[in-house]
């Protein structure tokens, strides 16, 4: 690790690489210490910070600019112009300085080749949340220091070996003298008006704060709506010349005639402030995704407004809830609190002198250019701090899962994260849906290979749990099975006896099926094995498990991209590793896992209005599972709402392959009464729910069934699970959550689940693995919904998966 060398005398000089060439078109600057003068938040804080040590010293500041640029504050003796970081590394050695500022994540071939072979000590600045080529910093020799603007960055990269080499520098805030003055309690009450300060796209995710405008402006009649921020919008342009998300952000805010209430200021400069006088409450980043700082909500509190903000990434740090603004957890917890404080001003007054006071003691430019100054000391003097603790509760942003990753490094070979997902993808840009689905299709392997080799001896049939009551296939009478003694078997035994032939053609084939009709129609996943395992016996007793963990993965990349669609991490889609019914059908190897993938495909397929890919997947849905059936009639339902006139023939024949093999099969097995498990399976609404209540109460015995009490408890943990999920696609139908399609299927899958009988749900591997596809499309709908349920949901689902597997582990045969 380099360092300086401590045998030099004379003044601390440090130097700061800067890219300005998107900004010197604007002319000279005024003074960064006298507010932001509208440039980006990134090169403010350098400009800032830069100007401060010119001005207070000891620490001489080197400005290494790209284009030549005047700033008022920064002397010209204090910059230089160079033409890439490369010649920035070789220019700060030549002007004396002990170590050079850079920006990470912008750098190209020579500029690599120049920071590896630096004689300087590199310190990276990093304003985002991440950056291309993370793990090659991480390799970076000369790199001494990783500053980080806030302690939950910091804790996100706690899986990462940059970590140890970081320290927490806050960016500076300033803002005009006249506005540092402690606002008065009458001017806090003639301030009227919410404000919005930030980018006009979905990253930053507009549209949440647009839909809620209408509640807090009927809540708040005499407030207004002022937006700093955005494109076209600055202009007051109409829907022709904006673009179609900024469209569809003046149609949310114009809902129940409140348009009218909304000023786009289209202020960036200086200016802006002059407009804060009418405002009582500042909104900022409705997404919260990736927030490192926020720079809006610090200037907000500096002029004394209160903020409310997510309670996502470093917004819960810089926003002090409670003290200088307030945290919301939903969107609706956002609208609440801005209508709170909009009607009661001497609180937003209160939160705004907090808020003031903080800012001043934690952002002012004068405190942070002094950690600067100490983290210049430390070099010079070759002291090697250790990384602060984390600052973010456990389950912040998932901190604790980085840390226990993290703390594997001490381990020889163990990799970064940045480094294993480097090889995933290829890169260092976020994980895509791709990305995530072959995460989860890599873990569903393991599970699925400690299962087969662990337990099973290396012999795939004992997932399929085959019974000695039943006959078994002849083309089975070569392959040794694991066979459940006085067991009838599983459903996974009757898809293995279709995989080897399914169109049994054999008649011994269809003596193996308790029902040859009601297991046939459900062609697509045994034929699928068939096909993979080349017709043979040998391999197609593998493909059945393995198609399963390649549904996982599929499942888990379908939910990434839907997730994306409503501006969230395509991360989310490692969320079905937590639903339990994909994880018991893994272990029975059944074809729930291929109906709810292609489910989800229909469901994304719907949302993205593409035709052929969503009719593709209804009828092999339909060919898979007859429920397929429920999400063609959404998708019917919905064309006709929406009035997609071309989308109704090619639906209307999704059926028809379902119906020509059903009729097949009935004509081959007249005798089958395959119409009586009808009735068997359902009855009245609610009638086996209740039933089932009072089953695990202890108060009604079901038939053929005494479980033990852990079996019970377990059960109703299940239950309970199942129930919260109906209630959740309740909750999507009536306030439709994820559109049109999704409201429509929540609701038409409920009709038949409400009706399930005893038959089903008499054990939790048969109605959590059956009723697959409501916990799929619960997912959907809490993904887009952003409600506070999904966590408690998606936790009560671990729980009962993790459950699952210690019991089947352990207990079963």
């Amino acid at each position: 690790m380099l360092s300086a060398d401590p045998a030099i005398v004379g003044p601390m000089r440090l130097a700061f690489f800067l890219d300005n060439r998107g900004i010197a078109e604007r002319g000279g600057l005024s003074d960064p210490r006298l507010g932001n003068p509208g440039i980006g938040g990134t090169e403010f804080a350098f400009l800032a910070v830069v100007a401060q040590l010119a001005a207070e010293g000891p620490l001489q500041p080197l400005l290494l600019l790209t284009a030549p640029q005047s700033i008022d504050g920064i002397p010209t003796s204090c910059t230089a112009v160079v033409d890439s970081l490369a010649t920035a590394v070789q220019a700060a050695g030549e002007g004396g300085s002990q170590a050079l500022v850079f920006r990470p994540g912008f750098t190209d071939r020579s500029d690599w080749q120049a920071l590896e072979t630096s004689p300087l000590p590199l310190i990276a600045w990093l304003h985002n949340l991440g950056c291309h080529d993370q793990a090659r910093y991480e390799a970076l020799p000369a790199l001494w220091r990783w500053v980080l603007v806030s302690g939950a960055q910091l804790d996100f990269f706690r899986h990462s070996r940059l970590a140890q080499r970081a320290v927490v520098i806050p960016n500076p805030v300033a803002v005009p003298p006249a506005w540092r003055q402690p606002r008065t309690l009458e001017q806090a009450a003639a301030a009227k008006d919410l404000a919005y300060v930030g980018a006009i796209t979905p990253f930053k995710a507009f549209d949440r704060l647009a839909q809620q405008w209408p509640r807090i402006a009927c809540a708040c009649p005499e407030a207004q709506l002022r937006v700093f921020g955005g494109a076209d919008l600055y202009g007051g342009a109409r829907s022709t010349s904006l673009s179609a998300y900024e469209r569809h952000c003046l149609a949310l805010l114009e809902r129940g005639g409140y348009g009218d209430r909304v000023s786009f200021e289209g202020r960036s400069g200086l200016e802006r402030y002059d407009a804060f006088d009418q405002v009582a409450v500042g909104v900022v980043n409705p997404s919260g995704r990736d927030e490192t700082f926020c720079l809006s909500a610090a200037e907000f509190n500096a002029c004394g407004i209160p903020v409310v903000a997510p309670r996502r990434h470093a917004l819960a740090q810089t926003v002090l809830d409670g003290q200088s603004g307030l945290l919301a957890s939903s969107d609706q917890q956002l609208a609440d609190h801005c209508i709170a404080l909009l009607q009661e001003p001497s609180w937003a007054w209160e939160l705004g002198q907090g808020a003031q006071h903080s800012c001043q003691e934690r952002f002012a430019v004068q405190a942070v250019a002094a950690v600067w100054q100490d983290l210049m000391q430390q070099l010079v003097s070759g002291e090697e701090p250790a990384p602060p603790e984390p600052s973010t509760s456990w389950a912040h942003e998932q901190r604790l899962l980085r840390q226990v990753w993290g703390q594997g490094l001490s381990i020889p070979g163990w990799p970064s994260w940045p480094t294993l997902k480097s090889w995933l993808k290829g890169g260092q840009a976020p994980l895509g849906p791709k990305a995530v689905g072959v995460l989860a299709g890599l873990t569903a392997l393991l599970v699925w290979a400690l299962l087969v080799f662990g337990k099973y001896g290396g012999n795939p049939t004992g997932l399929a749990r085959v019974g000695d009551q039943l006959p078994i296939s002849p083309r089975l009478a070569d392959q040794p099975l694991v066979r459940l003694a006085g067991k009838r078997g599983n459903d996974g035994q009757q898809f293995l006896s279709l995989a080897l032939d399914p169109w049994q053609l054999d008649a011994g084939s269809s003596q193996a099926l308790d029902n040859p009709i009601y297991r046939g129609k459900r062609l697509l996943y045994p034929l699928l094995a068939y096909l993979s395992g080349l017709g043979q016996p040998q391999l197609i007793v593998w493909t059945l498990g393995l198609l399963n963990v390649v549904c996982m993965g599929c499942a888990a990349a379908l939910v990434g991209s839907w997730a994306q669609l409503q501006q969230r991490s395509p991360g989310w889609g490692l969320a079905v590793l937590a639903l339990p019914g994909y994880w018991i059908t893994l272990s029975l190897s059944t074809a729930d896992l291929l109906a709810t993938t292609l489910l989800l495909a229909a469901a994304l397929t719907a949302r993205q209005a593409r035709l052929l890919p969503h009719w593709l997947s209804l009828i092999a849905a339909s060919l898979t599972r007859e429920t397929g059936l429920i999400a063609w009639a959404a998708s019917g339902l919905t064309a006709l709402r929406e009035r997609r006139w071309r989308w109704l023939l090619p639906l209307a024949v999704v059926p028809l392959p379902l119906l020509l093999w059903s009729g097949t099969l009935t004509r081959r097995f007249a005798a089958v009464p395959d119409g009586a498990l009808a009735r068997v399976h359902f009855g009245f609404p609610l009638e086996g729910a209740l039933q089932k209540g009072l089953q695990l109460l202890g108060l009604r015995p079901l038939a053929d069934l005494q479980p033990g009490g852990l079996e019970r408890l377990f059960d109703a943990g299940c239950f309970g699970l199942w129930l919260g999920t109906l209630g959740v696609l309740v909750l999507a139908a009536w306030r439709g959550w994820g559109g049109r399609w999704l409201r429509l299927a929540s609701a038409l899958y409920l009709l038949p689940a409400l009706c399930t009988s005893t038959q089903i749900l008499a054990r939790f591997p048969d109605y959590t693995r059956v009723w697959i596809d409501l916990a799929s499309l619960a997912l959907l709908a809490l993904l887009a919904s952003r409600s506070w349920l999904l966590k408690l949901w998606l936790a009560l689902s671990a729980l009962m998966s993790a459950g699952y597997w210690l019991g089947y582990l352990l207990l079963a045969p």
